[in-house]
């Protein structure tokens, strides 16, 4: 009797199959490389857009309720003007690396029943320090030494960040100043522009009106 012949994969079939299945996993590994890395993207553009809306929002609340009441620094000299912008930040605080963009006085801060010993008005800065934008709160109003502030980082990743100041109308168009105040303005500006700067990116600029302000609170 003859042997049955034996049916199998010559070794050049397995060769075949092989580089097919290597083929088929490193196409699969990459893709989902790549669905892992689009993932990443899209939470950190998430968390920068949820960042830098954040921070539209506070500043958007604070120059709403700006009042004309300029402050006192720890020696008792009256700031020359109620809002700053791109100027030396008012105070014996700053380090060199630290860019004011604006700074003002704000009303609305709640005390309820009075129980703080405050008034409901609150000093505010804004300035870019190490790519970051800050928030800075002053917990009175006027300075003095040894006082605290309260400073909220609203997001970092900043390669630079400017302001810009509304004067009014000249010839048909708007007139805007790099620095506040400029000569002759004792109130606050009509608006304020601020724009971002990140790195790759085309600069986002963004506009809060303030509108006639009174006189001295």
């Amino acid at each position: 009797m003859r042997a049955r012949r034996q049916k199998g994969m010559t070794l050049p079939e397995v060769l075949i199959a092989l580089l097919v299945f290597a083929a088929i996993a490193s196409t699969s590994v990459y893709a989902l490389r790549l669905g892992v890395d689009s993932r990443d993207q899209l939470e950190d553009a998430d968390n920068r857009l949820k960042g830098f809306q954040l921070a539209r929002t506070l500043i958007k609340e604070d120059l709403a309720q700006v009042v004309n009441r300029p402050v006192r620094d720890e020696f008792g000299q009256t700031q020359s003007a109620s809002f700053l912008g791109n100027l030396v930040s008012y105070g014996g605080r700053v380090e060199d690396d630290e860019k004011l963009l604006i700074s003002f006085v704000r009303n609305g801060w709640v005390n309820p029943n009075a129980e703080a010993p405050r008034s409901s008005l609150q000093y505010i800065e804004y300035v870019l320090k190490g790519g970051a934008l800050i928030r800075r709160a002053r917990i009175y109003l006027d300075e003095y030494a040894q006082s605290d502030d309260i400073e909220r980082i609203l997001f970092e990743g900043l390669d630079d960040a400017r302001a810009s100041f509304l004067i009014g109308e000249q010839q048909g168009e708007l007139a805007w100043a790099d620095i506040w105040p400029v000569s002759g303005a004792a109130a606050p500006p009509l608006a304020v522009s601020i724009t971002f700067e990140e790195r790759d990116q085309v600069p986002l600029e963004q506009y809060f009106w303030l509108g006639e302000i009174g006189g001295e609170v």
